[in-house]
């Protein structure tokens, strides 16, 4: 599963003390939206993920798992 990642999008834009609550995995914005991306997670590590954003009150827009890019 290292070779594949877990991308999540929620509704709105992460400000500092959002982002430091996923400081384990990549934050980025685009446009309105946040989107959380997790290199290497399994499906524990995704549930924690969801977990948190449920937490939060997040709204979550998509959950996609990406593979990595052929070399």
């Amino acid at each position: 599963m290292a070779d594949s990642a877990y991308v999540i999008t929620v509704r709105g834009v992460a400000g500092p003390w959002v982002r430091g609550v996923f400081d384990d995995t990549e934050v980025s914005v685009a446009g309105d939206t946040t989107v959380l991306r997790c290199a290497g997670a399994d499906q524990a590590a995704l549930y924690g993920l969801l977990h948190r954003i449920e937490g939060l009150g997040l709204e979550l827009l998509d959950v996609r798992r990406e593979s990595a890019a052929p070399a």
